[in-house]
């Protein structure tokens, strides 16, 4: 028995059909065959039971949990005397929600590599639940986002306060208000969503935490808001915003100099506020298993997403 015929057995066991794990493997059906096989004459027992479909055994259950076992050991010891050999051939694996990390990543990733280009990065940018995933099945080394509800097992450390915003097109400052109701409202740094009551709006679809948040707002301030457009991409709905077709609330870090849109939002003098409304306010952190041996890297990693997320360089 060896480290091989074991990963190879959790492939199986995860995929439940040889042909599959295979070739997820890059190798033939026979030679994954063979190392199932030479598993069950080890331990003398069988580990798979071959009708269709293709289930675990109960002592196939038990090898797959202590497999799982052993591997993340084997995985850790690796990262320990990596790490000894002080960086020679650092990897490190990092997940962020798709949109977040194409405004957050850049300046990031280039202050790390500047400062430590021997370290081979990964990045896995998913939605936020896969990204979580990923972090309690090992498949990345940490991850950039909202704090979690419920870190079970999880290391959080918080990055920044994020707010977020109101941001106004002014040709719908000027259409809705009178110069009297502009400058009163362009003098606050803070508004309650209820100010735009009677404009158009571009929102989120509410399965998106930000689309959530105003819908919420919206009801809390008792009113029914005129939505022109539901979109599920925030770059859209921003720069829908900005071309003037309606009022939207984005998280602060999407508007930012660090951002795509920020030369447009500038340009196009459109406004933006606080949105005065208690929820609507999240704290971006880094995530880390609690048990899991933290790297060099990722340690270097954590302090510089301190120095550029958590200084308000974005």
């Amino acid at each position: 028995m060896n480290f091989l015929n074991l990963k190879y057995f959790i492939v199986a066991a995860e995929e439940m059909n040889f042909t599959k794990a295979a070739k997820r493997l890059y190798i033939s059906q026979q030679s994954l065959s063979n190392h199932i096989a030479k598993l069950e004459e080890y331990f003398g027992v069988q580990l798979f039971d071959r009708n269709t479909p293709l289930t675990l055994t109960v002592a196939g259950q038990r090898l797959l949990k202590n497999a799982q076992l052993i591997m993340d050991v084997k995985k850790q010891t690796e990262l320990e005397l990596q790490d000894i050999r002080d960086f020679r051939s650092a990897e490190l694996t990092v997940g962020i929600p798709n949109a977040r990390g194409s405004v957050m990543l850049p300046p990031l990733i280039t202050r790390f590599h500047r400062e430590f280009p021997q370290v081979q990065l990964h990045l896995m940018e998913k939605t936020s639940l896969e990204i979580t995933e990923a972090l309690y099945k090992g498949k990345v080394d940490l991850t950039i986002g909202f704090e979690l509800d419920d870190p079970a097992n999880i290391q959080t450390e918080t990055l920044q306060e994020e707010h977020t915003m109101i941001l106004v097109p002014a040709c719908i400052l000027e259409q809705f208000f009178t110069k009297e109701e502009r400058l009163q409202i362009e003098r606050r740094e803070s508004l309650p969503i209820d100010v735009f009551k009677n404009c158009p709006f571009i929102k989120m679809k509410h399965q998106n935490w930000i689309g959530a948040v105003f819908e919420r707002s919206c009801r809390d301030s008792g009113f029914s808001p005129d939505i022109v457009l539901e979109t599920a991409n925030i770059m859209t709905m921003i720069s829908l915003c900005i071309s003037g077709l309606g009022i939207i609330i984005v998280p602060k870090v999407f508007l930012g100099e660090s951002s795509p849109m920020y030369a447009r939002i500038r340009q196009e003098k459109a406004k933006m506020f606080v949105l005065d409304y208690p929820s609507a306010h999240k704290r971006i952190t880094v995530n880390y298993l609690k048990n899991k041996y933290q790297t060099k890297a990722a340690r270097e990693f954590i302090a510089i997403a301190k120095q550029v997320i958590g200084s308000g360089l974005l």
